[in-house]
């Protein structure tokens, strides 16, 4: 048999045996409902604030409030999911969460759901997912071997694209049909069921048992030890500017090219929006279908340099045809780097620190996204076009490239 055959009957085998292995079905599962709750929730939050309570100004606040707590907390998360149970966490969070919706539906059939007791609900739902987040994604390796954590990531990361699709769509679908009164408990019942699924996830338990150690000196000891490892270190920092230089600008640049640059309407910004989504699928299948195990550092690097002359692409667009290809081709690239990266991390990281690793891991990409809007609102504010942001970008994630491939002989020659 060749060499290739060979190689095809053995990624063939690692898919039937990930796709037999119950925990990691069991944790697809939860993350299907949990991403589409998340979603549901999220959008009903939006069009209760502007529709119901007729509070636009306080649109952003809300949003703030359930986002920034995610940000913030969930390198504390990542403490927690190396000193607790992983699938205890996990519980506790989803749980929590449906006895809050459980209650906001009560507070709305009481003519009580203000902007400001919203506040309050979407600081804690925000705060819960902040524990969720490092628990959820420490625990992949944990039940799964490392020949099959490629493929596992790629297949959730797709999974997760496909829900953030479809999760507003079914939103919108129960806010017309249904009062929030209905749809609150209905994303309850999802939290709580996806809850009772993480119960029956089995996994060897490597927490960190020295409990007497504080937080505090266990947040310090990951971040000492992602310090001092160069490999995570600089996928770390690959990770923070994609998101800075490519993530926010990107999502900032889809409606304004589509009513800056192609006067365009909102089926514009809608088909954008499609191609970038579809892109992001595209990648994550792309990399479970090659399942790559050998040069992925010249994977990352190569995500690297493709992302920034996509951006320079995009700079150039013109016409809707061209925003759909290269917006299309932006989501392929940062998925199908994205996976090696994360996989790369876990496979390196220490199965005790793992969960701190990517906690900070979430919170260094993630809060580093409305910083990026922040950033290239302040920017267009001095009347530069999205245009030259993204040209400027570009041509910056270019030159990082160079620099990485220069100095980093740890990436280039990883595996």
């Amino acid at each position: 048999m060749s060499y290739e055959a060979k190689t095809l009957v053995k990624e063939s085998s690692t898919a039937r045996s990930l796709l037999s292995n119950k925990g990691f079905l069991l944790l697809l599962v939860v993350s299907i409902v949990s991403g589409l709750s998340f979603s549901i929730y999220l959008l009903t939050e939006t069009w209760y604030v502007i529709n119901e309570l007729n509070q636009q100004p306080w649109l952003g606040v809300v949003l703030i409030a359930t986002t920034l707590p995610r940000v913030l907390f969930m390198s504390i998360g990542g403490v927690y999911a190396d000193k607790w149970n992983r699938t205890n966490i996990m519980f506790y969070s989803l749980l929590i969460r449906g006895v809050l919706l459980t209650s906001m539906a009560i507070v709305f059939y009481f003519g009580l759901l203000d902007v400001y007791s919203l506040l309050i609900f979407a600081t804690i739902f925000g705060l819960l997912d902040a524990f969720f987040v490092p628990a959820n994604q420490s625990l992949l390796p944990q039940i799964v071997s490392k020949e099959q954590l490629m493929r596992g990531n790629s297949i959730l990361q797709s999974t997760n694209q496909t829900v953030l699709i479809i999760g507003p769509i079914i939103g919108g679908l129960l806010i017309e049909t249904v009062s929030y009164q209905y749809i609150f408990p209905i994303v309850a019942f999802f939290l709580i069921t996806s809850s009772v699924i993480v119960k029956f996830i089995k996994y060897e338990d490597e927490s960190n048992q020295n409990q007497k150690q504080s937080s505090y000196r266990d947040f310090l000891e990951g971040l000492h030890y992602v310090k001092t490892s160069k490999l995570i270190f600089t996928l770390m920092c690959v990770s923070m500017v994609l998101n800075f230089f490519i993530a926010g600008p990107g999502s900032l640049a889809l409606p304004l090219i589509a009513n800056d640059v192609l006067s365009g309407t909102a089926l514009h910004l809608s088909a954008l929006e499609t191609s970038i989504a579809l892109g992001m699928i595209g990648g994550a299948f792309l990399i479970g279908i090659l399942n790559p195990r050998r040069k992925r550092g010249f994977i990352v690097l190569g995500q690297l340099f493709f992302l920034g002359i996509a951006m320079v692409l995009l700079s150039l667009v013109t016409t809707l045809w061209q925003g759909i290809i290269v917006f299309a081709l932006i989501g392929l690239g940062i998925t199908a780097g994205d996976i090696p990266i994360k996989t790369m991390i876990q496979e390196k990281t220490d199965p005790q620190k793992i969960g701190r690793v990517m906690g900070l891991m979430s919170t260094a990409s993630s809060g580093l996204i409305p910083l990026s809007f922040g950033v290239t609102s302040l920017v267009i504010s001095f009347n530069i076009s999205i245009s030259q942001i993204l040209l400027v970008c570009g041509s910056f994630v270019i030159c990082f490239f160079l620099i990485i491939l220069l100095l980093s002989k740890k990436l280039r020659s990883v595996d």
